[in-house]
């Protein structure tokens, strides 16, 4: 073997960088793996994200209609009540001016009645 007769330099070295070459490949290999990994995950991240920003979006909208659907009943709450004052206000008038026509209705029947005999 000339290798080993000339103190196995020239040999030894392509032997020693082919196992230099297949550890730095197995590296990469690796690294590449990893790297695919790492790029799946952000790809279902986003996926999530995009999932989670369209929910948000519905769930704004479904608020948005509630809001509006609440404006509107206190919108009519507030019509109602307007509607209570002034009927309680004319209720008011009326109870004045029935307990007005019994005091003149008393204060007349007692001027109308005959003075007792003396």
């Amino acid at each position: 073997d000339w290798s080993s007769t000339t103190g196995g330099g020239g040999g030894a070295s392509p032997r020693r960088t082919a196992a230099e070459y297949d550890a730095r490949l197995a590296d990469l290999e690796r690294e590449r793996e990893c790297i695919e990994r790492e790029k799946a995950q952000v790809e279902r991240y986003k996926q999530l994200l995009l999932k989670q920003r369209d929910i948000m979006i519905a769930l704004t909208q479904r608020l948005n209609e509630r809001d509006e659907q609440i404006m509107a009943l206190q919108d009519e709450l507030d019509a109602y009540d307007k509607n209570q004052a002034a009927l309680e206000n004319k209720l008011d008038e009326k109870t004045a001016q029935c307990i007005r026509l019994q005091r003149l209705e008393l204060d007349g029947g007692a001027a109308a009645a005959p003075a007792p005999p003396a």
